[in-house]
C-alpha cells in the first residue's frame, strides 16, 4: 500500500469494519451517514443477521473501502455509540490513509448459479459469472432476450458467513452466442446492466463486491 490523501469521504458510501485484534470475528459492512473533517466519521451502526454486536468504546477496527479504482485502508477506533434517535456510530478520523488501486475492471468473478426470469417471463436456471456494482456476466442455455430488454435475477449472495437473498432487475447491454464465442461451449452469454435498485440492494451488491476485492488482495 502507499499512503494516500485523496480520499473523500461521501455519504451513503459502504465501508467494512474488521476488529483489531481480529479473533475470528467477521468483518462488518456499514455505510457512512455523516463526516465531521478532523473530529469523526459517523457510520450506521452495524449488524450481524439483523443484530448489532457488542460494540464498545475505544474497540480499535482497521477500516476498508472501495472508491472509484482504488480500495483505501486506515485504523480507527469507536468514539461512541448513540442508540437515539437510531443506531449509528462515530469513528475517530483517520490519521494515515493507505491505498491499492484495483487494476483494471472492478468486476469479480462469483460463478453462482441463478434464477432468472427471462424477457418472456420464463424462469430459468443460470450462472452469474462475474459481478461489479453496477452489473453482471449471466451465462444461460438459452438466449434471455434481445438488446435492451429486462431481465429478473434471483441470486443468494455471501457475505462473511451471512446469507443475502436477492432479485435484482436488469437490462440486457451484450449477447455472446455459442457461435460467437469461438469455443466449443453452447451457452449463451449475457452482459446486465442492474437498474431499479432499492438502496438496500445496492448496499447489499456493494457489500459483497467490495468484500470479494479485499479477499483477493489478502491472498
Amino acid at each position: 500500500m502507499t499512503d494516500d490523501k485523496d480520499l473523500k469521504f461521501k455519504l451513503g458510501d459502504v465501508i467494512q469494519l474488521q476488529f483489531v485484534p481480529d479473533e475470528g470475528r467477521g468483518r462488518l459492512n456499514t455505510r457512512i451517514i455523516g463526516h465531521a473533517p478532523g473530529k469523526s466519521l459517523i457510520i450506521t451502526a452495524p449488524t450481524i443477521n439483523g443484530k448489532m454486536p457488542l460494540l464498545r468504546e475505544n474497540q480499535r477496527f482497521v477500516i476498508r473501502m472501495l472508491q472509484d479504482s482504488k480500495v483505501y485502508g486506515f485504523e480507527s477506533e469507536l468514539l461512541k455509540f448513540y442508540s437515539v434517535p437510531y443506531p449509528h456510530v462515530h469513528l475517530s478520523h483517520p490519521q494515515e490513509v493507505e491505498s491499492i488501486v484495483v487494476r483494471g475492471s472492478r468486476r469479480v468473478n462469483t460463478e453462482m448459479v441463478v434464477s432468472i426470469q427471462d424477457a418472456s417471463g420464463k424462469t430459468i436456471k443460470g450462472s452469474m459469472l462475474n459481478t461489479s456494482s453496477t452489473g453482471a456476466l449471466l451465462q444461460a442455455q438459452s438466449l434471455l432476450g434481445e438488446l435492451s430488454d429486462k431481465v429478473q435475477i434471483s441470486a443468494e449472495f455471501n457475505i462473511d458467513g451471512i446469507q443475502k437473498y436477492l432479485r435484482l432487475s436488469a437490462i440486457i447491454r451484450n449477447i455472446t452466442t455459442p457461435e460467437e464465442s469461438g469455443t466449443s461451449d453452447t451457452d449463451y452469454r449475457h452482459g446486465v446492466e442492474f437498474v431499479d435498485l432499492t438502496d438496500d440492494q445496492k448496499l447489499v451488491v456493494h457489500a459483497y463486491v467490495y468484500g470479494q476485492i479485499v479477499a483477493q488482495l489478502d491472498q
